[in-house]
């Protein structure tokens, strides 16, 4: 309540990674809302509100800009779909959120959903044909060597450290984060939990595409995914060192208790069955790694590869539940000291 207080005529937040899609805006409506229902009854006026929507310059910000809900003074007036007319001015920023973007002490609120699992680079150190930490025949750091993991580690340590200096410098004093990225249970570093299983078998999709001569075995050699799921333990000793932020919440929302009915169905369920859920899942990840894949392999490599990966998905579906049991959605609540 105190941020309301002192934060002048403007309530200033910023969502860190936001994509192109609908998604930033339901995220935006809800930040404004709970606002709105925590101010209103406490008899202080609302303050008006900026929305800064933050992602790579290559988002298609022209995509999120032309959906965006119009401008009302009505914050409490819906359509005839239930959306609710924006409450807020809105704008977007380019840039990568490991570093700054905004001025000193500008933001009151940042939000940060599914991006800071995502690295600022993969570690060179993994593609160095002369080093023990060299990732042959891996996509991924599941179930590579120790060196491997490590790596990700230390650069994991380095981005995340990164973004916290730099929100530090941009967020008042008394402001809020929350992050929400994907997490694990175990120490073991070279374990990544159920994205760990889902990538070791698009791992052996694409080696089996090297063994029908579609794809150069270089190809496979010279390409990592840069993504970290970190430990509770690991988020807060970064937070910790870092200094600026003491932590509000901090929780593993394991997986196995989220489980969606239809993904436990499918797992304990028929051939069929599974199968079926391969392919749905072979399509979510199309949806979040073919960029990445396309740019590195070639589209044309793309039909072949997911409709692997979603068959032998299929087939090793029952095996996902022991992983599923080692990851979730990590939640991170900070407050700028």
């Amino acid at each position: 309540m105190n941020i309301i207080m002192e934060c002048s005529k403007t309530f200033r937040i910023a969502d860190l990674g936001c994509s192109s899609g609908p998604n930033a805006l339901f995220t935006a409506q809800n930040i404004t809302q709970a606002l709105k229902a925590k101010y209103r009854p406490a008899g202080i006026p609302l303050p008006q509100c900026q929305v800064f929507f933050n992602d790579l310059p290559t988002s298609d910000f022209n995509s999120l800009f032309r959906i965006l809900p119009s401008l009302s003074s009505d914050t409490d007036y819906q359509n005839e779909e239930g959306v609710a007319d924006r409450s807020y001015f809105a704008a977007g920023v380019p840039g990568s959120f490991y570093g700054r973007l905004f001025p000193d002490k500008a933001l009151h609120f940042v939000h940060s959903s599914f991006g800071l699992h995502w690295f600022s680079e993969v570690p060179a150190e993994i593609l160095d044909k002369n080093s023990a930490t060299w990732n042959k025949g891996k996509i991924f750091r599941q179930g590579g060597c120790g060196e491997v993991g490590e790596a990700y580690f230390v650069q994991f340590q380095k981005d995340f450290n990164t973004f916290l200096r730099a929100r530090a410098e941009e967020m008042v004093g008394g402001g809020r984060m929350f992050l929400l990225l994907l997490g694990r249970t175990p120490h073991d570093r070279t374990d990544q939990g159920p994205l760990g299983f889902a990538l070791e078998l698009l791992e052996t999709s694409l080696n089996e595409l090297v063994n029908q001569g579609l794809i150069k075995e270089e190809k496979v050699d010279s390409f990592n995914i840069p993504i970290y799921c970190p430990c509770p333990e690991e988020v807060s000793n970064e937070i910790a060192k870092e200094g600026s932020f003491e932590v509000q919440r901090l929780e593993l929302l394991r997986r196995s208790e989220n489980a969606p009915k239809e993904e436990m169905e499918a797992i304990t369920g028929s051939d069929s069955a599974k199968d079926a859920y391969g392919k749905k899942l072979s399509k979510q990840m199309r949806v979040v790694l073919e960029s990445l894949l396309k740019h590195h392999f070639g589209e044309e490599i793309m039909e072949a590869l997911f409709e692997r990966f979603g068959k032998i998905m299929g087939r090793r579906l029952s095996d996902c539940i022991e992983y599923v049991e080692r990851g979730g959605d990590l939640v991170i609540v900070l407050q700028r000291k």
